[in-house]
């Protein structure tokens, strides 16, 4: 039996040593990693997870992306459990499954099965392109609109096509107020219903119009979810919207490559002044340095009305960032009114400059 990569999930039952042990001894596989969490198990690196039925961390949803980068997963279950513990990873998709009290050489049996059933997949961190398009909006600090952009975006396109706008800007979150939501259902909500019952994802939604609205946050300071918690929930929405826009906040600190790699285009906002030029050019450095399949465009945002001043900022984005894509959208003080009357955009001087923005992504991966 050749060797294959293995990672063991955190116990507090006995298999997980003995089979680590008698891997270290006789051989029959190389372990990897100690997986402590659902982020940490889809970010190493190995062939074969091995996870019990009582993992704090077992859900369908972790099993789905595993699968998806064409790891094999084995659970462990306790007889003395009775039927309970096998029915609980049957319930999160898990097939090929063993006692806790098994040889080693057993354990290793299963594993290669698996392993050798378990789909090829070329690029393990590739973003799923089966369904819709996701795009991404996000910027440096100081307030360049990221917000506006994301909701502007998801209107016009909403027209069209099925919208879902998703707020995952978990330090300032902001779409729910900006368009007088309600605080529950929101994005802990979703998450929720994403990883356990997915056929209620969208009992976390507030419609608007045509859109479908995840807010964020009720609490940022009650703690950040993990990527992987809302990279899985980017992959629900794509599933179920023809595009998904996804207001992502700052690009500082340095956001997920797990969850940015979930995204067919990124658009960087910043603001058009000489000083918010320079913000967002060291953001697309930022982003570049990630090495991501997405396209990335940059949105000069409350650009002056000069003719003569938005040529030169033109002139200078092309000498600085050649070949991206550059959109320029001026000031409009209904934007300021919308603001605190917590209305959405649908004319005026930004929303025309957002439409022809949107005639982008008017295509359908599907």
């Amino acid at each position: 039996m050749a060797p294959f990569r293995i990672a063991l999930a955190a116990s507090a039952r006995d298999w997980s040593d003995r089979l680590h042990r008698s891997v270290l001894d006789h051989g029959g596989g190389l372990v990897m990693a100690r997986v402590m969490s659902g982020d940490q198990a889809i970010e190493s690196q190995f062939d074969v997870l091995f996870i019990d039925d009582i993992c704090s961390f077992l859900t369908p949803r972790l099993i789905f992306e595993l699968r998806r980068q064409g790891k094999a997963v084995v659970g462990v279950f306790s007889p003395e459990d009775g039927s309970d513990g096998k029915r609980r990873l049957l319930e999160v998709g898990i097939s090929d499954v063993a006692e806790s009290g098994s040889r080693a050489e057993e354990f290793l049996s299963v594993a290669n099965s698996s392993f050798s059933a378990a789909p090829e997949t070329a690029k393990p961190d590739a973003m799923p392109s089966e369904s819709g398009m996701t795009v991404g909006v996000i910027g440096p600090p100081g307030g360049v609109g990221v917000t506006e952009v994301s909701i502007g975006l998801a209107i016009d396109i909403s027209r069209r096509h099925r919208v879902a706008l998703l707020d995952l800007n978990q330090r300032w979150p902001s779409i729910g107020q900006r368009l007088g939501l309600r605080v529950h259902p929101n994005l802990r909500t979703a998450v929720d219903f994403a990883i356990h019952e997915p056929e209620r994802l969208e009992e976390a939604m507030h419609v608007d119009g045509e859109l479908h609205v995840i807010t964020g946050l009720a609490n940022p300071s009650g703690g950040e979810l993990p990527p992987a918690d809302m990279a899985g929930l980017v992959v629900s929405l794509n599933r179920e919207f023809s595009h998904t826009v996804v207001d992502l906040g700052l690009v500082e600190p340095r956001p997920s490559d797990l969850l940015l790699r979930r995204f067919d285009a990124l658009l960087l906002v910043g603001v058009g002044d000489p000083v918010g030029i320079i913000r967002v050019v060291r953001a697309l450095e930022t982003l570049t340095e990630m090495s991501l399949d997405a396209e990335v465009g940059i949105v000069l945002n409350r650009v002056t009305a000069s003719s003569r001043q938005r040529q030169e900022i033109v002139n200078q984005m092309a000498a600085m960032v050649p070949g991206v894509p550059i959109a320029l959208i001026g000031e409009d003080s209904r934007i300021s009114r919308a603001v605190w009357d917590g209305e959405s955009i649908t004319r005026g001087m930004f929303f025309n400059q957002i439409r022809r923005l949107s005639a982008l992504f008017d295509g359908d991966l599907r």
